[in-house]
């Protein structure tokens, strides 16, 4: 590798989405990592898109990139609500359009980002080090697993995160717990229950929330009613789906907006195969995990204490960002960014406090708003991202990030 203008870490939607932005303007930058990892190998087989099919598009520069582009082409049925795509579709889409607009992705690891003169010094476990004008963190959700404190200090091979599977089969002929309410754990109870597996989902809520279907087909005027965005539907949408107006709410507002807009809950293709068919026992939190013979005995609390034993128990508790599970990002640098509950403070471009770093996908969630959990973060922050770093590369000089205003400051 050689000296470049931009190395972007990660080539998960966010990652392709930037680079083929970066391409469009003509900025020199280099991505690596492997592409679509998470989605190919950390996410269940049979699973499926929670995104409307005209939702999963990838943003793109030209917009003509989508899912419904990809089925012409291949000659496929495709429908542009109301599907659900499967996560298989998804990937040979994601992999069109790599090949289409980002076909020199290297499958490098980054080890260590390291600020010097003029930029940063990028490291590789088997690569030679390259420095970089600017470095846009793109990792995807993967390094910030969460699991309970209950169920976190257990080995393993009796307690892991939904993350972990890819093939859920292995749990046939095993009783499993899989603790969480929202889609990823819903669907992998069910998943796991259609495999043949002994499973029982257990929620804290009282009861599970199911998101609800969408129109099939909407009129002109159906869409004025009911506006549409990559997000979701509806007025309420067309406010949460912009960075702009959600940057200036409170930040107490932010934070807790910014996690439970759409969720927790599954989608509504999944309650029929749930409601009186997957062992769900809501109401009960794990007051306590510990190993039990083979397995895990679990005590939980609700209505009333009760104790159940299991092979092996699946977190289905979502992630929670933190740029100190970054290992790439050594601590001096790590004490530069500044943060807000773990995660980095950004303008409306990405940028952090530290000039020519940026962030995107979840670790934003806090100031662009809840679409930076989904792939419609890439229709929100892709182009503003990719312009910002093209600005710095034409002038040549560090710009201030946050025009010394904090984010709430700033529209």
């Amino acid at each position: 590798m050689s000296d470049t203008e931009v190395v972007i870490i990660g080539a998960g939607p966010f990652g392709l989405s930037i680079s083929a932005y970066l391409t469009a303007l003509g900025v020199d930058h280099v991505i690596v990592g492997r592409p679509m990892d998470t989605w190919r190998t950390h996410m269940p087989d049979g699973m499926l898109m929670k995104s409307e099919p005209y939702a999963s598009t990838i943003a793109s520069p030209t917009g003509k990139h989508t899912v419904a582009a990809y089925c012409a082409e291949e000659g496929i049925d495709y429908v542009d609500r109301v599907g659900p795509l499967t996560r298989e579709r998804f990937l040979d889409y994601a992999d069109w359009y790599t090949k289409q607009l980002v076909p020199d992705v290297r499958d490098e690891t980054v080890t260590q980002v390291t600020p010097v003169a003029g930029g940063f010094r990028v490291e590789f476990a088997d690569a030679e080090p390259v420095t970089a004008r600017q470095v846009v963190v793109a990792t995807g959700v993967l390094p910030y697993q969460h699991v309970p404190t209950e169920l976190a200090g257990l080995p393993a091979e009796l307690v892991t995160h939904t993350a972990a599977h890819h093939d859920l089969g292995q749990f046939k002929g095993r009783r499993v717990a899989v603790v969480g309410a929202g889609q990823s754990a819903i669907e992998t109870a069910t998943l796991l229950h259609e495999a043949g597996v002994n499973v029982q989902l257990i929620a804290r809520v009282s009861a599970l929330n199911w998101s609800a279907m969408n129109p099939e087909h909407l009129s002109a005027l159906g869409r004025i009613k009911r506006p549409v965005t990559q997000l979701c539907e509806g007025w309420h949408c067309a406010f949460w789906y912009r960075p702009r107006a959600f940057r200036v709410l409170p930040e107490s507002v932010r934070i807790v907006k910014a996690k439970t807009v759409l969720g927790p809950n599954g989608s509504w293709w999944l309650k029929d195969r749930v409601v009186g068919v997957v062992d769900v026992l809501p109401g009960q939190r794990i007051k306590e995990a510990v190993p039990h013979g083979s397995g895990v005995r679990l005590t939980l609390e609700g209505s009333r204490q009760a104790q159940a034993d299991f092979d092996h128990v699946i977190a289905g508790t979502g992630f929670r960002p933190d740029v100190a599970r970054l290992p790439f990002l050594p601590q001096q640098l790590r004490a530069s960014i500044k943060t807000l509950n773990g995660h980095p403070v950004v303008n409306r471009n990405g940028e952090t406090s530290v000039p020519g770093l940026y962030f995107c996908g979840a670790p934003t969630v806090l100031f662009i708003g809840p679409s930076a959990r989904f792939i419609a973060g890439t229709h929100t922050l892709s182009e503003l991202l990719a312009k910002s770093v093209a600005r710095r590369a034409r002038s040549g000089r560090k710009e201030s990030p946050h025009e010394q205003q904090t984010p709430a400051q700033v529209p």
